[in-house]
Order: C-alpha cells, then sequence, then structure tokens
C-alpha cells in the first residue's frame, strides 16, 4: 500500500512538471505595445534577458513567443528572435493592427531597393511594394514585411534613407519665419552638429525611418540626395490649406553647365531653377535645384540636382506661390489643346467654380507657345496650365486666363513679375 503511494505521487509530480515544461515551451502570439507613446515609439529586442540591443520594434508589430523567464519573453518578428519584456507586450490577435507602414521614396536607378533577408540574400524590391515596417536595425535599417506579388511576403532589412512613412506622417514642408530664410538640416541631433546643407520655407521633404526618437523634437528628413535632422520648430506638419510656396527662383546664366546629384545632365541657359538650398563648401558652393523636364506640352517630369552657385542668377529674394484661386464671378472657363495644337474650350471640365484652389505648373502666350518663365504672369502671358480638383478628382494640364485668377497677396513677388 505504501509503494502504491508513493507510485501515485511520483506519477502526479511528473503530471505537473510535463504541465508546467508545456506551459513554458508553448507558442503564444500578440503585438509588441506602447501605450501612449510617440508614434516611432520602440520595444528593444535583445538577444539575451538584459542583454545586447539586436533591434527596435513598433506598437503592432506581430510576435510569436515560445519561453518566458523572470519577465522576459523568448519572441520571434519577422523571422528574427530575441528577448523581450512582458510588460510590453500584448497577447492576443489583433487582426486590425498593422503597425506602421512605409513607402519607397528613394528608389536606386533601376527603380528598386535592395532588401537582405535572414539568411543574407538580397533580393531587388520594387517602388511599388507595399511595405510593413516592423522594427529598425541599428543606425542603418529597418526591417520590414514587403508584400511581393502573387501574395508573397519577405522579411528582411532595408536601408532606411530609401524609405519614408505612409499616410499623414510622409511628408512636411521647412517653415521659418521669412521667406528668404533658410534652415539648416543638421548631420546630427544637437543644434551644434554640422549643417550638412540649408534648406529654404516651403520645401517639401520626405520624413524617414530613424533609429533615435523624435520625442526629442527633430525628425529626419530627406529631399534628393540630402539628408540630415531639422528641428520640429522648423517644420510643418499639417496637411492642405497654406499656401505651397516655392522657394528661391532663378535662371542659369550660362548654357549647357554640368549638373550632379540625383540626376547628371545639362541644364540649359534661361532653364528654371526653383532653389530648395544650399550646401557644398564655402571655396565652391551649390544649389540644390529642382527642375522641369518636359515631355510634351503638358506633361513633366521633376528633377533635382546641385549646381555650382556662380551658374545662377536669382530673381529676387522671396518666394513666389504656385497656388491660385478662381475669382472671375460665376466661374471660370477651363481650356485645353485640341489635336491640332489650338486653344479650344474644354467643355468637360467647363466653368472651374469661383473659390477653387489651382496649381500653376506652366505658362502660354495667345498662340499656344510656351513662354519662358521670365515672361511669366507678364502682359503678354494669357494662359496658364494648372491642376483643376473637379469633384473630388485631380485634372492636370487644363487651361486658364490669367485674368480669372488671384494670386496671394501676402507673398513677395521678383519685381519682374505682375499678379497678373
Amino acid at each position: 500500500m505504501i509503494v502504491s503511494k508513493k507510485i501515485m505521487f511520483c506519477f502526479v509530480l511528473l503530471l505537473l512538471v510535463g504541465i508546467s515544461l508545456a506551459h513554458a515551451n508553448s507558442v503564444t502570439e500578440g503585438i509588441v505595445y506602447i501605450t501612449g507613446q510617440d508614434i516611432d515609439a520602440r520595444v528593444k529586442l535583445r538577444e539575451t534577458p538584459k542583454g545586447k540591443i539586436i533591434g527596435q520594434y513598433y506598437t503592432g508589430t506581430h510576435y510569436t513567443a515560445d519561453e518566458e523567464k523572470d519577465g522576459w519573453v523568448h519572441v520571434t518578428i519577422g523571422g528574427r528572435t530575441g528577448w523581450m519584456m512582458k510588460f510590453y507586450l500584448q497577447e492576443g490577435v489583433f487582426p486590425d493592427y498593422n503597425g506602421q507602414g512605409g513607402r519607397i521614396a528613394y528608389p536606386e536607378p533601376d527603380g528598386c531597393i535592395a532588401l537582405v533577408d535572414l539568411e543574407g540574400k538580397e533580393h531587388r524590391i520594387p517602388e511599388n511594394t507595399y511595405l510593413r515596417v516592423l522594427g529598425t536595425i541599428d543606425e542603418t535599417y529597418v526591417h520590414v514585411e514587403a508584400h511581393l506579388q502573387e501574395n508573397e511576403i519577405l522579411y528582411g532589412d532595408c536601408i532606411m534613407e530609401n524609405i519614408s512613412w505612409t499616410s499623414n506622417f510622409a511628408k512636411a514642408k521647412v517653415r521659418s519665419d521669412r521667406a528668404d530664410l533658410s534652415v539648416n538640416v543638421r548631420a546630427d541631433t544637437d543644434i551644434k552638429s554640422a549643417s550638412v546643407c540649408k534648406l529654404y520655407p516651403g520645401t517639401v521633404v520626405n520624413l524617414i525611418f530613424d533609429y533615435h526618437n523624435s520625442a526629442d523634437g527633430w525628425h529626419r528628413v530627406r529631399i534628393g540626395s540630402v539628408s540630415g535632422y531639422i528641428r520640429d520648430d522648423y517644420l510643418d506638419f499639417s496637411s492642405g490649406g497654406e499656401p505651397l510656396l516655392i522657394p528661391q527662383w532663378g535662371m542659369l546664366k550660362q548654357p549647357s553647365a554640368i549638373v550632379s546629384g540625383s540626376s547628371v545632365g545639362e541644364v540649359y541657359q534661361n532653364d528654371p531653377l526653383f532653389i530648395l538650398g544650399i550646401t557644398g563648401s564655402k571655396k565652391m558652393p551649390l544649389y540644390f535645384c529642382e527642375g522641369r523636364t518636359w515631355i510634351d506640352e503638358q506633361t513633366y517630369e521633376t528633377i533635382q540636382f546641385y549646381i555650382q552657385q556662380s551658374y545662377v542668377e536669382e530673381s529676387g529674394k522671396g518666394s513666389i506661390s504656385t497656388l491660385a484661386h478662381v475669382t472671375k464671378s460665376g466661374g471660370a472657363q477651363a481650356y485645353r489643346f485640341d489635336d491640332s495644337g489650338k486653344i479650344v474650350p474644354d467643355y468637360v471640365l467647363g466653368l472651374i467654380p469661383e473659390g477653387t484652389e489651382v496649381q500653376i505648373l506652366s505658362s502660354f502666350d495667345q498662340e499656344g507657345q510656351r513662354t519662358g518663365w521670365n515672361q511669366y504672369l507678364t502682359e503678354g502671358t494669357v494662359w496658364v496650365t494648372c491642376d483643376i480638383p473637379v469633384e473630388g478628382q485631380l485634372h492636370s494640364g487644363w487651361l486658364l486666363s490669367v485674368d480669372d485668377l488671384s494670386f496671394d497677396p501676402r507673398l513677395k513677388l521678383p519685381s519682374m513679375w505682375t499678379e497678373g
């Protein structure tokens, strides 16, 4: 009888140990979760509990867990394993919590970026690929979930310089107290850090992912081949309502000047230059510019480049607005080019309602010939091509008469320009 009690005790003990081990090794899932923190707050993933940091992961990132020890949980996130504090993990299934999204804002010349999977193999990811950004890896990479064609999902690391945030956090505009007062983009999050370039107010920058937390009042930005940090005081994160300012405006003094930067080629005399900022050494200061390459009379591509400051002739201090409002009572008639290149009324768009905000693209004379920007809004210029919002859709390239538009009177225009 005593022997039977001992056998029973051992059996119960083994059963309890088995249940305990099964619980310790069972696989659970959930999301990384930080309450009431900034959008870029993250949780550290470590090699061992309290050990070396191997990544930082955003709220909403999915994990699976297979072990728990002293307030730490062994997790797998996008194929990468490590330890996280249990306090920042919320167990369960959260199908609608997708975490942070990203987009490829600066692809390489082939239109792709490199993704290195967890086995070290490089893949080329196309520009239109949907990316879910799981976290940041050291100062250089983001860990992403790339959604490829045929429902294939690939996990790996991409250089964060190529990836911008999505939704309302993707872009910001540089701002300052004066239209001609440029803002420093610095190499680090320190007011004493070196300035990598200066950007004029109105310049639109991409907000890119970063290993540091922007709660310190700095954001990492990129425009063209320039990247660095700008204080929040000099960034406008709002969307809509404010006029889009084109920074300093100039024209090229000499023909066929070689330019360099994100595009390499030639810029010709009298080509319009929208000067975004200034960089380079004191011996050879460079303007960081944006120009337009026209495909036909109505469509174009924008390019960004550097050019020696000595080649550029500024049109005047201050900024100009590419935005205008329809002021003609009853609305302004929209026009278009017909198949023979003549300007004719467009009865599909019809009258553009009074008060509609349009964006100016270029200017044409009465014969429908595109004029130089040095003649823009002068007496000889009758038409401007516009981006026109109609019934929730944006129509590009249609023509409106300058006489039917007004421009923001708060902006200082170069003396060679009139307000039409």
